[in-house]
């Protein structure tokens, strides 16, 4: 399995490379990088996850869903209240970035094509079972990290999650799998085909993003060093050990922890940008945590094999 994740990783830094190239030669540009966000995030994503519900959803794995999204539901309420500590020489702009860093990670478009790519369909079942919460505190509190004076209610947050594309996908996916729905062989054919082209596509568009111009600050190294150490070693670790004694399959135990270990979320800077926070420690932050990431993954992989075994 860590031989598998070493591979993936390497065509990830190539796809991640590819964008950055593409975006430097202005191939990409930030007008295409909000086009490929809106296809990626608002057709490709969603294609993928409703086929791999089809593919590997059954009734008989309704309760192992229940369980996951119980498990990632607490998982952000932990970190949620982690976040509220002030961490030592954090700036009040850096704190920003820091909590929604380690609130929102970039799970969808990183993580969900590494699992998929270790365990299938089936794994981006479990990945985005256990996304929701993630993406429930995305919209209630994300931006109110950047911008105090956001304090969105209730209403407006039932309203941004019933229109969530991803979602939506998700409990429709369900919904035919309950009703022993089928789409045609050939419609089936081109959504597997389309979806199956959103691995390449957000990582080329997560290289794009880093080759945004960034304004690197080597002062912020060791905080950035130290958050990135945080969110992609510290809780994937704690709860790697919390797991051990519950009765959960190998694929799921690791898939809950290596999405818990993804990199910041790409949004964290476009966040600061619009609230006028800390763009260039956003920046930063979200460059060093997405190519530290090829490392600190591969690196909790043995650990894992064991703990799991």
């Amino acid at each position: 399995m860590t031989q598998i994740l070493i591979e993936l990783q390497g065509t990830i830094l190539v796809y991640l490379a590819i964008g950055f190239f593409l975006k430097k030669v202005h191939l990409f540009t930030d007008s295409s990088d909000a086009f490929m966000s809106d296809f990626v995030l608002g057709v490709l994503l969603p294609m993928s996850v409703f086929v791999s519900f089809l593919k590997a959803f059954t009734r008989e794995n309704l309760i192992e869903c229940i369980a996951i999204l119980m498990v990632a539901a607490i998982i952000e309420i932990v970190v949620y209240l982690i976040t509220k500590w002030k961490f030592p020489k954090f700036s009040k702009d850096e704190m920003c970035v820091a909590r929604y860093g380690l609130l929102v990670s970039n799970g969808g478009l990183v993580g969900t094509p590494v699992i998929e790519g270790l365990f299938g369909a089936a794994g981006v079942v479990y990945a985005n079972v256990f996304l929701i919460p993630t993406r429930i505190m995305a919209f209630s509190a994300g931006e109110s990290v950047f911008n105090p004076k956001i304090h969105r209610n209730a209403k407006e947050i039932l309203k941004a999650l019933v229109t969530n594309k991803i979602l939506i996908a998700v409990f429709l996916g369900m919904g035919f799998v309950f009703l022993n729905l089928k789409l045609p062989a050939f419609a089936m054919t081109a959504l597997s085909n389309v979806g199956g082209s959103l691995g390449p596509m957000s990582l080329m568009l997560v290289g794009s993003l880093l080759g945004r111009k960034i304004q690197f600050h080597v002062s912020d190294a060791v905080k950035i060093i130290v958050l990135s150490i945080l969110r992609q070693i510290v809780l994937p670790l704690i709860l790697a050990f919390c797991l051990i004694p519950l009765n959960f399959s190998f694929e799921l135990k690791v898939t809950m922890v290596l999405l818990i270990g993804m990199p910041i979320g790409s949004s964290c800077a476009v966040f600061a940008n619009k609230y006028h926070g800390d763009v260039p420690f956003a920046s930063t932050a979200v460059l060093i945590s997405t190519l530290s990431c090829t490392v600190t993954l591969v690196a909790l992989m043995p650990i894992l094999e064991r703990l799991f075994a």
